[in-house]
């Protein structure tokens, strides 16, 4: 038996250790992101008490958390006296 995992993936479904490998990160990160990170991670699938994912979700999921890198900032800033100060307010001595 083989512990190779094949990373060319023509089906549509999916075992955990198969989107590891698609997403080339450690099978653990997929279970963290399922159960301490709920809504994190790419949507799954329960087939028969097995956890599955679609290719598709897998794809969708990884087009959504690409990074910008064009000039626009990040948090967009603010003008003095626009808006609340988010530093905490001072308390009398």
């Amino acid at each position: 038996m083989s512990t190779t995992v094949d990373t060319n993936i023509e089906g549509a479904i999916l075992t955990i250790d198969q989107a590891a490998a698609y997403l080339a990160i450690p099978k653990a990160t997929l279970y963290t992101w399922r159960t301490r990170r709920a809504g994190f991670g790419p949507r799954a699938v329960k087939l028969g008490g097995c956890l599955r994912y679609r290719r598709s979700d897998l794809d969708a999921w990884v087009a959504e958390h690409l990074e910008s890198f064009d000039d626009t900032p990040a948090v967009p800033e603010q003008r003095a006296g626009d808006g609340v100060s988010l530093s905490r307010a001072s308390r009398p001595r």
